[in-house]
């Protein structure tokens, strides 16, 4: 989710478990909550490597443990700065923005493992997409009223409501749409995953694996309609694609996405390129063709020998050694 959802969030959450006429969590609470419910984004610092990012993105910091472990630091840091601070009460501070950021990254599908290292299921709960607008929009404006009223407290229930309903909304919604979808396309026979689609306000996303075939469609959840937006066949691997799973930019491709297909580019001088990519990054500019956001491989030699390892982010590329 975005950074001024978190802080929306996290602040309100503060709010409403203070009081009227006093801050029950004294000096620095407010930044506490503030700075912690960014917190578990930290792991940012691993996106020079891309790969080793998107594995580790929705556990450690990312889960119910992690996100407290990061909290817990920003009390004591905001300890350090702001000297009539009590620590107690920064550390509930901290842990209330800390899980706040959680529970907005749930709600926008993310896979998060939330009981990591203790167990390795995944929670996703796709109601809206990140960064999503029709959210941010009910944040910004409850943050307004919270701000503008007198009884803040009360007036941060009240917005903590709208937010619940607005996810009940954003659930029936949902349950709607995979019951239209399993009702026109049957049960899974292979893997399936829903996210929310972002700018709709009634669309999902749907990613399926159907034999030796990727999909992707559109569903919505009020009228029921069904729209097949991409279509990718997997081929079969190819003597270098197959020996390209063992590089650690696939390895970790394959750890945490279950829509992955390979791309053998061919000859180009004296090198080959393989990527690797998942159709939840990809759209189809017409059929027979595929464009992918994120692409993750190796270059080799002439010889079949991996030289180096690639990432590319758009139209950013990242390099690195063979490990």
């Amino acid at each position: 989710m975005d950074p001024a959802s978190h802080v929306i969030l996290g602040q309100t959450v503060l709010s409403a478990l203070d009081r009227q006429g006093g801050s029950r969590f004294g000096p620095g609470g407010g930044a506490a909550a503030t700075l912690a419910a960014l917190a578990p984004d930290v792991d940012c610092v691993l996106m020079r490597r891309w790969d080793v990012y998107l594995r580790w993105h929705e556990v450690a910091t990312h889960s119910i443990a992690g996100a407290l472990l990061t909290g817990i630091s920003v009390a004591l840091i905001v300890r350090l700065a702001v000297r009539a601070s009590r620590l107690p009460h920064l550390i509930v501070a901290g842990g209330v923005g800390a899980l706040s950021h959680l529970v907005l990254d749930a709600g926008s599908g993310a896979r998060l493992g939330l009981l990591w290292p203790f167990a390795e299921a995944r929670y996703p709960l796709p109601l809206v997409a990140m960064a999503d607008p029709w959210l941010i929009a009910l944040l910004s404006t409850g943050a307004v009223v919270v701000w503008w009223r007198r009884d803040r407290p009360a007036a941060a229930r009240q917005m903590l409501v709208a937010v619940a309903l607005f996810a009940a909304l954003k659930g029936t919604l949902y349950a709607g749409a995979r019951s239209s979808f399993t009702e026109q396309q049957g049960p899974a026979a292979g893997a399936r995953m829903f996210e929310a689609r972002w700018g709709f306000f009634t669309q999902w996303l749907v990613h399926e694996r159907r034999g030796d075939e990727l999909h992707t469609w559109s569903v919505d959840g009020r009228r029921g309609t069904v729209t097949r937006l991409l279509s990718w066949r997997v081929l079969p691997d190819t003597p270098l694609t197959s020996r390209s799973r063992a590089l650690a930019t696939v390895r970790n491709l394959h750890r945490v996405h279950a829509f992955t297909f390979a791309v053998d580019a061919g000859a180009r001088g004296d090198h080959r390129i393989v990527r690797w990519s998942d159709i939840r990054f990809c759209r189809q500019p017409a059929p027979g063709t595929i464009d992918c956001g994120l692409w993750f491989g190796g270059v080799y030699d002439r010889d079949g020998e991996p030289k180096t390892l690639v990432m590319q982010v758009g139209n950013w590329i990242q390099t690195r050694t063979v490990e």
